[in-house]
């Protein structure tokens, strides 16, 4: 592991590089300062870990360097490991797409949100209010928002035509129900691999495509060993930034504020608009390396119809009589 001190001249430079990047305090009483580990199973080019490097560099810049963050980047596992590091304390702040709970689970359906904004407006309500509530007391850990990340894509080694085309085939997600759930009901056979084992099993036959967030892909190089790519979103990544609650608790009053303005000005424009910008380049970059026939669009309007009495049901069933509707009232508003 390569540890990297970013100053503010140096920011944003050699991320190909690094494996774990430490902000570093300029003060002098060395006592005073609040050292946190951040870790995300994605390497240093996605959109996510760009985005902490300059949410960090910004916090440090407003609290004094009060707080100092070093960032690992794609070293120390799998979502699941790293969420679960945090709460046994190896770790103060996630981000990534794995909660283990069903109410933030299900959001990852396919088709389930129209598109960001009306993901933000979803959790800015009582639903987004107990979803928070849930990884509060599973996890002791705050949720300081949800990056939106940008499309999740469907890629398969075989082509299809249509959505109808995956049914039998083995495909990797994430353990998340909302993926797996919607695999199921398809027809495909998803089986759970960590984010940072997909090349492998791609590589060695394990499974016949994936189900991921598509900027993350991309700069995984999944397409070396993946030809074919669905440009339909096949969901929408929300990855949560957490922070442990013992560490939040560390953190004075007024630079929580800081800490949770910070994150909630940065997010729009370094995450949903970069994932948002990203999504030609990504798509370009697929299709240089596997041939102009390798970006496939399938039928949209089918995807939607199939999946809406399976995001009826788990709304309903997670959050209550009602909450599909509630959520249908929000999409373009």
């Amino acid at each position: 592991m390569t540890k990297l001190s970013i100053s503010r001249r140096r920011l944003g430079a050699g991320l190909g590089a690094i494996a774990a990047a430490s902000i570093l305090p300029s003060r002098s009483d060395a006592q005073a300062v609040i050292n946190l580990k951040y870790g995300n199973a994605g390497n240093a080019q996605t959109i996510s870990n760009i985005f902490n490097q300059r949410f960090f560099q910004v916090l440090a810049e407003r609290t004094n360097n009060a707080i100092r963050v070093e960032i690992f980047a794609g070293t120390l596992g799998g979502e699941q490991r790293l969420l679960e590091s945090m709460a046994l304390g190896t770790i103060d702040i996630y981000n990534g797409a794995y909660t283990g709970t069903r109410e933030f689970d299900i959001f990852y359906a396919p088709s389930f949100f129209k598109d960001g904004y009306h993901a933000k407006r979803v959790l800015a309500g009582p639903l987004g209010q107990k979803a928070s509530e849930t990884l509060e007391r599973r996890y002791q850990a705050r949720l300081l928002g949800a990056g939106v990340l940008g499309p999740w894509v469907l890629a398969t080694k075989r082509k299809i035509d249509s959505i109808e085309g995956i049914r039998g085939m083995k495909l990797r997600a994430p353990q998340i129900e909302g993926v797996i759930a919607s695999l199921n009901h398809l027809g495909a056979n998803p089986t759970p691999i960590a984010f940072n084992e997909i090349y492998l099993a791609l590589q060695n036959g394990t499974v016949d495509g994936f189900v991921s967030a598509l900027n993350p892909s991309v700069a995984g190089k999944f397409y070396e060993v993946c030809k074919y790519l669905y440009s339909n979103p096949f969901g929408l990544g929300l990855d949560k930034e957490a922070i442990a609650t013992r560490a939040w608790n560390r953190i004075t009053p007024p630079h929580r504020e800081i800490m949770q303005r910070t994150f909630n000005e940065i997010e729009e424009t370094d995450y949903h608009q970069a994932g948002i910008r990203a999504i030609q380049t990504d798509i370009a970059a697929w299709r240089q390396s596997q041939g102009a026939d390798s970006v496939v669009q399938l039928d949209q309007a089918d995807i939607d119809r199939r999946m809406a009495p399976l995001n009826e049901r788990l709304a309903n069933e997670v959050y209550g009589a009602g909450a599909w509707a509630q959520i249908q009232a929000t999409r373009d508003a």
